[in-house]
């Protein structure tokens, strides 16, 4: 499932895409309703080689759509250099274009999404700006033509400042969200380890299990303990015990979670891998794996081993406690045999 900030993205995106091309079919529709005159003389004007802009922010929009800002940025000049082009024709001829005040519009809501509130508020400003400064460096206006651009030019900023609290708003439903997500994560995270705490480790069991059972597909488990873990806290003292449980849990959730594993820490040095998918032969040999970068390596500076315990789920019969109790007695069984081993 999607999260907000990848749903709010993906609405940018659509957003950019439907506003670009609304454009470019504007240009073409209003050609054929109403064509200017000859081609192409007659549509050497901003209206129509603007058409250019969207367009090309459509493609690169469509191709590089984790460039979005820096293409919008390209759409966005252009725009305003369109607009910058339009309006010394527009006051010469004395009228005011309706058509260019309401894509302006379009292009500060647009910049709000994609851009932020900050530089949606920067992008507004300068379009009104612009827009006033250009149409009095274009000469004198008449009365009943300036009382249009003025019009146009609160109805922009207007715009632009309704975007503004909702784009306001959305960031801080969004930052709030990730504020929530990472206190929840950490709530989940065994504080020393940073794998699964006991209760989320239960949780994602049970998922697990349920997936298992509704799909018919495998599920194992692996549970595992450091050897004599006992003897490094005794011998090196708690502190060096801690870094080799953290370093433990790290070389396991390192290990197996590129294949869809799950790690959790279940208590002192038992940790327990959670492993959809995978029948018992391959969670056999992942354990062997597991082992033998254990033995083989130092964890945290210290040369340990750890014994491992295999179970896989049998349909019909299983829940978590028999599953997890197969696994924890193969693991003890390890332990009998002399330790550093998989059972």
């Amino acid at each position: 499932m999607t999260s907000p900030p990848q749903r709010f993205q993906r609405s940018r995106l659509l957003a950019v895409c439907i506003a670009s091309s609304a454009y470019v079919l504007y240009a073409l529709l209003t050609a054929l309703i109403d064509p200017p005159g000859p081609f192409p003389s007659a549509y050497r004007t901003p209206k129509y080689w603007g058409a250019l802009v969207p367009l090309v922010t459509v493609i690169g929009t469509l191709i590089w759509p984790h460039r979005l800002r820096g293409i919008y940025a390209f759409s966005t000049v252009g725009y305003l250099l369109v607009a910058v082009a339009e309006i010394p024709r527009a006051v010469a001829r004395g009228d005011m274009p309706m058509h260019l005040t309401l894509w302006l519009m379009l292009n500060v809501l647009v910049s709000y999404l994609v851009f932020g509130s900050r530089v949606g508020t920067a992008v507004n400003v300068i379009s009104v700006v612009g827009m006033i400064v250009t149409v009095i460096g274009s000469g004198p206006v008449d009365r009943p033509n300036l009382v249009d651009w003025v019009t146009a030019s609160l109805a922009i900023g207007t715009t632009g400042l309704l975007a503004y609290l909702l784009t306001a708003f959305i960031e801080q439903n969004l930052d709030e969200h990730r504020e929530d997500t990472r206190r929840l994560r950490a709530a989940r995270l065994d504080a020393l380890t940073e794998v699964y705490g006991r209760g989320a480790a239960e949780e994602e069991f049970e998922r697990a299990l349920h997936t298992a059972q509704r799909t018919a597909t495998p599920l194992s488990i692996v549970v595992t303990d450091i050897d004599h873990f006992k003897r490094v806290n005794d011998e090196h003292g708690h502190a060096a015990g801690d870094d080799v449980l953290r370093a433990f849990g790290k070389r396991l959730r390192r290990s197996v979670s590129g294949g869809g594993g799950v790690v959790g820490r279940w208590g002192g040095e038992e940790f327990i891998v959670l492993l959809p998918g995978v029948a018992r032969t391959d969670a056999h040999a992942i354990a062997e794996r597991l082992r033998q970068e254990v033995a083989s390596e130092k964890v945290a500076g210290l040369p340990v081993t750890a014994s491992f315990g295999v179970a896989s789920y049998r349909a019909g019969q299983d829940d978590t406690a028999t599953l997890f109790g197969r696994a924890d007695s193969a693991l003890y069984e390890a332990k009998r045999a002399g330790r550093n081993a998989v059972r």
